[in-house]
C-alpha cells in the first residue's frame, strides 16, 4: 500500500548526460550546480544520477521564480 506522496511506479534515473540533455543545458553547467547543491541531485560513489520528476519540479519551480508577478 502507498502512503501519501508516492507513486507506484519507479523514478527515472538520468545520467549527468541525460540530465543535461533533458534540461537543455550544458553538462559542466550541470555538474557544477549538482556539486554546488543548487539542483536536486544524487551520488552514488563517483556518479551523479538525477530523478526526472525532481529534475521537472525544479525546473518548474525555477520557472516560476525567474518570472516577475505581472507574468504569472
Amino acid at each position: 500500500m502507498l502512503t501519501e506522496g508516492e507513486s507506484d511506479s519507479m523514478a527515472t534515473w538520468l545520467t549527468l548526460e541525460e540530465a543535461a540533455k533533458h534540461l537543455k543545458i550544458g553538462k559542466s553547467s550541470l555538474y557544477q550546480l549538482a556539486r554546488e547543491g543548487g539542483i536536486p541531485a544524487h551520488k552514488y560513489g563517483r556518479v551523479w544520477r538525477f530523478d526526472q520528476e525532481e529534475l521537472d519540479a525544479w525546473m518548474k519551480q525555477k520557472t516560476a521564480k525567474d518570472r516577475g508577478p505581472e507574468e504569472r
